[in-house]
Order: structure tokens, then sequence, then C-alpha cells
């Protein structure tokens, strides 16, 4: 538990922001600027609508979603430039003839850049930093689940944990986080605390101590959710998950779809012309496809690309799967609604059923469209790990909590690297 870490992160980002308008200026005007009473006010007021909207705390945790930051960004900006003006305008002068118009705006999108490498820095601390130390307090089935998830598959981030039941002990110690040098407390959803130890995690988290359900901290630190840890409460889930149905980021993703996929079809159409000539080469191609489960379960004809001939078709195919171009006719049931770019992986119907037997929780991954690729399917689970269903689906489970147009293009970017290292 460190108090101190949320002031260290204001004064980092008021150098910054300082920094970048030093540079600003002298790549204008050719001097360096004086010390003068309106950037020093600028930042100060930056800071100050940060802190009020809890940026720095958020960042402290690192629980500072992409989309909260860009939020409190436009808020402190538009702050700042309301008070410059009134600011200027109360004093009796004019905005144009201290900061300018066009000075201002280009120092708060810079603001707004050096805020980006701060969250930056702070998602990478775990490289360089000692890790997170947390409380885990589970119900025995919750522990028994989080326990083999752990030690199967490892967290994404590494964390210190410790854990207690959540039953059957004395109630917690006031001096405990600092004993234990802790960063935050997950609880499960079982977990019902004690009038007293509800009293005494309060009274953690205003000394700074972070709370968090067990499924969100599994979210921070394992990157995938446990279909076991979803809540069972049909309301809860729509309410957690709700937004990979509707809302703006559906309509983003789904712009995104029509536009990466007509980018696309352009640049392999090369490709296409190449395979379109192979059956002249002796080697012929044909269009195969399968019925898979769709976005709210809706059938629908998956295509893929497959060797015509039965002597040469193991051959060619498996040339095709390495270079990637049996998926190729995919981008057809992307533009037809069928499918997306990134999404849970495509499944036949038989397999979503039996998927459904065995995790209730994976009618989630009909709430959206399956996807070419996916963040399931990024990293393949541990070598000893012989439940790989079972780890795309907790990686699918918070693709679909977390997913954004940022997110989707971070999985392409991954898979483009992964697709030119096997050139």
């Amino acid at each position: 538990m460190n108090r101190r870490r949320p002031l260290r992160l204001a004064l980092t980002d008021g150098l910054l922001v300082a920094a970048s308008w030093a540079l600003y200026y002298h790549w204008r005007y050719g001097t360096w600027p004086g010390p003068s009473r309106g950037p020093l006010l600028v930042v100060l007021c930056w800071l100050l609508l940060h802190y009020l909207l809890g940026t720095y705390a958020d960042l402290s945790g690192r629980q500072l979603q992409l989309g909260r930051q860009l939020r409190n960004d436009l808020l402190a900006a538009a702050g700042v430039m309301l008070l410059a003006v009134g600011f200027t305008g109360l004093s009796g002068g004019s905005f144009a003839s201290t900061m300018g118009r066009s000075f201002l705006p280009v120092v708060l999108v810079l603001a707004v850049a050096m805020g980006q490498l701060l969250r930056l820095g702070q998602d990478l601390a775990h490289l360089w930093s000692p890790q997170q130390q947390w409380l885990l307090i589970a119900a025995p089935g919750e522990r028994d689940v989080l326990a083999r998830e752990l030690e199967q598959r490892g967290c994404a981030v590494p964390c210190g944990i410790e854990w207690r039941a959540a039953s059957g002990l004395a109630p917690l110690p006031a001096g405990l986080p600092g004993l234990l040098q802790l960063d935050g407390v997950a609880i499960g959803g079982a977990v019902v605390p004690s009038a007293a130890d509800r009293q005494t995690l309060l009274q953690w988290q205003s000394q700074g101590v972070r709370l968090l359900a067990l499924s969100g901290w599994c979210e921070l630190f394992l990157r995938r959710l446990p279909p076991e840890l979803v809540p069972e409460r049909w309301s809860s889930r729509v309410e957690g998950f709700g937004l990979s149905r509707t809302g703006p980021s559906a309509r983003l993703k789904r712009l995104g779809d029509l536009l990466g996929t007509g980018l696309l079809a352009l640049l392999l159409l090369p490709v296409a012309l190449g395979l379109a000539l192979l059956p002249l080469a002796g080697q012929p191609l044909r269009f195969h496809s399968d019925g898979c489960s769709g976005r709210n379960g809706r059938p629908f004809r998956r295509w893929r690309l497959g060797a015509g001939d039965p002597v040469a078709r193991p051959r060619l195919e498996r040339r095709l799967q390495r270079l990637g171009l049996a998926a190729l006719p995919q981008l057809w049931n992307v533009l037809r609604g069928d499918m997306s770019l990134v999404g849970p992986r495509p499944l036949l119907v038989s397999v979503q059923a039996e998927l459904l037997d065995r995790f209730p929780e994976a009618e989630l991954r009909c709430w959206m469209r399956p996807g070419m690729t996916g963040w399931g399917r990024l990293l393949g689970p541990p070598p000893e790990d012989d439940d790989a269903l079972h780890w795309e689906l907790a990686r699918d489970l918070y693709y679909l909590r977390h997913h954004s147009l940022l997110l989707d293009l971070q999985v392409l970017l991954q898979v483009a690297l992964t697709w030119l290292g096997r050139r």
C-alpha cells in the first residue's frame, strides 16, 4: 500500500505537460519560454481537475481504462479552456493576446498525449516495480476455481496473493494492510462480510487500499474471466456484458468491420488473383462451408478455402493454413454481418451446444458476432493445460467485458506481427 503513489503520478504528469509546453514553444518561436503565470496556472488547473476526476488514483491502482481516461482528458481540457477564457476576461485582457487560441489547444493535446505515456508506463510497471500485494477473500468454491486457474494457467500480470476464508475467522485486524503491505482486497461474489469486517474494509479503502470483486481482480491480473466466476443472475450478466450488444462501441465495431474489410480486400487483391491462377497450375481450389452458431445463436454458413484435388489436398491445405489464406472467404461473412474481424471463435452448432452443456456462461459468447480472429486465440493455453475450450472461453469473456476499437486494433496488430513472423 502506497498512499503517495497518486501524488507522484500527478507530479510526473505536471512535469511532462510543462516539458511538452516548453518544447512546443521553442519549436514555434525559436526560443525557450521564461517563467510566467499563465503556463503555471494552466498546468495546476490541469492537475487539479484530473485529481478531482480520480485519474491519478485509478492510475495508481492500474485500473484506468482508456475510455475513462479519454473522458477525463476531455473534461479537464474543457475546464482549462473555460478557466483560461474566464481569467483573461475578468482581468481585462484578451485570450488571443496571452496564450493564443491556436497555442493552448495544441498544448492540451500534448497534455493528453503525455497522459497516455503515463498510462502506458503504469500498464508496464510490473516489469520493473515490486509486485502488488492482494488479499483474496473467497468462498471455498471460488477459492478452488481460482487456485486451479492460477496453478494451471498463471497470471498475465504478476501479483502477490494472501488468502482469507469467507467465514469462521476472527474480524479483520485494522493494521493488516500495513503488516502485509496490501495494495488491494478482492472479495468473492459468494462472500457476505460481517458488519465489523465491512467497516474495516471501508476504513482500509479510505487509506488507499483498493476494493475489487474477485471477477474484477481476474480481469485485471489474469486478463481473462473464468466462467465459474461469472455472476449467476441473468440481470447481472446483462449489466456487465450488455455493452457487447448495444451502445456506441458496438456501432463503431461494425463500422470498423466494414472499413477494415474493404481495406483488406484491396490489400489482398493480388493474393486473390494469384489464387485464381492456381487451377492453371494443376492445383484446383474450392470453397467449403460449415454451419456455425452466430450472434444470438442464429446459424450461418462459414466459408473457407480448400483444395479441390483429393490427392493434393493435405499438402495444399496445410500451405493455405500456414499462410492464413484458408479463412480469406470469411471476409464475405464479415460484409454480410454474420461475422466480425475480431470476436469469439465461430463454433459449429454441435460444438456450441456441447460447450453450453459444460458452461452455461458460454451463452454470453453468442451476444457478439464471432470473429475471424480474437483475443481468445492470441495466446494458446499453457502446454500442460488439457482444456483449451475453458482457456479460450475465459479469454473470450474478458474480451466481451472490455471490447473496444483500441483492443480490436491491438488484436489485429498482434495477428499481423504473428503472420509476418511466419514468413
